[in-house]
């Protein structure tokens, strides 16, 4: 399967695991395929989450989403 031109959606979703984001968004930076979108959702973490997210979001490819704690999978539906 070639994805030729297929936009790729990454979807982090991240609780309170600020001290790992910057590392997770490094290496959605660090890929040879160009054509991505990364779709960060914070669920509800009290750390540094939103302010690691806030360096990334002058590039147009990430988006950043702030929810009520829900869970892991409730984060992941909403990336989605």
């Amino acid at each position: 399967m070639t994805l030729k031109n297929d936009k790729v959606s990454v979807v982090i979703p991240c609780y309170n695991q600020a001290r790992y984001l910057d590392d997770a968004i490094k290496s959605v930076l660090a890929q040879t395929y160009t054509n991505w979108e990364c779709i960060i959702v914070n669920d509800g973490s009290t750390d540094d989450t939103e302010a690691v997210a806030a360096a990334y979001t002058n590039d147009t490819r990430f988006k950043y989403i702030q929810t009520a704690n829900k869970g892991l999978s409730a984060a992941r539906n909403t990336g989605i």
